[in-house]
């Protein structure tokens, strides 16, 4: 959890750095850029947390399982432009599926949703920790604590379910020999 806290966190204060710096013009390049931001290095700092044979398979099922995030988390957005807690409906639905593919792809014993409602719940944390400094700080800075809350919550959440779909995993090795 630890590595995924602060690793995503750095990730996450360069993807947020897109919009503080306000660095891409236009709310769909804007939304586009911080997720290619996330894509291009989130990836790579997760997949430490998996065997190394396992790796560069894992940098493709991150790949996938964040596009499908971003994408759910953006219809949510943009379809309910930003009302109805459109962010958090975008969230359980881009987190859910991301902890089903994490839960298919390790072959993972027992249901996926309670490890759906954990992530849920430390993004969810950092996310609104985020927004509360951000609230409270204002401006560039602000921006950058909103990307640091929402990294280490995010980030945390991610460890978190990387760890017990490796444990749950009906074969340890399932991830890392099929391919």
């Amino acid at each position: 959890m630890l590595w995924g806290a602060l690793g995503f966190a750095v990730v996450s204060l360069a993807a947020y750095s897109v919009w503080a710096f306000r660095l891409v013009a236009g709310t769909g390049m804007l939304y586009a850029s911080i997720a290619a931001v996330y894509l291009g290095a989130s990836g790579a700092i997760l997949a430490r947390l998996v065997p190394p044979s396992g790796r560069i398979r894992y940098l493709g099922l991150f790949t996938l399982g964040f596009a499908g995030y971003a994408a759910l988390w953006c219809l949510c957005w943009f379809g309910l432009r930003g009302r109805y807690h459109a962010d958090f409906h975008g969230s359980v639905l881009g987190l859910g599926w991301l902890a089903w593919l994490h839960w298919r792809a390790f072959a993972a014993r027992g249901p996926w949703v309670p490890a759906a409602l954990v992530l849920l719940a430390l993004h969810t944390l950092g996310y609104t920790l985020g927004d509360d400094l951000h609230a409270l700080v204002g401006g560039v800075h602000g921006r950058l604590l909103w990307g640091l809350g929402h990294g280490l919550g995010f980030g945390a959440g991610l460890g978190w379910l990387l760890h017990q779909a490796q444990n749950a995993a009906r074969r340890p090795e399932a991830f890392v020999r099929e391919g």
